[in-house]
């Protein structure tokens, strides 16, 4: 194995997880190269000193205010919120929008609908027959 491989599974070797072989190559490694045998026993060094370190409990309730906090931002909100966060003029674009929408949709159903009269065939019904479907 070469060094760049050896540094990235120190971690494991030190923490002992890994399997026997593998535990065994990087041991050998370690044995023949300094560079890498001085990072290892730093590694093991510091983690000498964490195991040595208080435990630290976490303070009550910190996980139920945490999922409440993850809640919160999860959901989506309800137009009332989303209505009162628009500035002024952004709900004049919004019902402007929504008007003109609606207009556009009374011009093209009345047009749609004064062309049946006159016997000629519709968009809809063009559409219709060239897809083989008769309404």
């Amino acid at each position: 194995m070469q060094c760049h491989q050896i540094t990235t599974r120190l971690d494991a070797w030190a923490d002992g997880e890994m399997n026997a072989a593998e535990h065994r190559k990087i041991s050998d490694h370690l044995d023949h190269c300094p560079a890498c045998r001085r990072r290892a026993e730093a590694l093991q060094a510091m983690t000498s000193l964490l195991d040595g370190l208080p435990g630290v409990q976490a303070p009550a309730g910190l996980a139920d205010r945490t999922l409440g906090c993850l809640r919160k931002r999860l959901e989506k909100p309800k137009m009332r919120e989303w209505w009162r966060g628009l500035s002024m003029a952004m709900r004049g674009a919004v019902c402007t929008a929504v008007l003109a929408g609606l207009l556009c949709g009374a011009v093209l159903g009345t047009t749609v609908s004064l062309q049946d009269r006159d016997g000629s065939a519709n968009p809809y019904q063009t559409l219709y027959a060239s897809k083989g479907i008769l309404p």
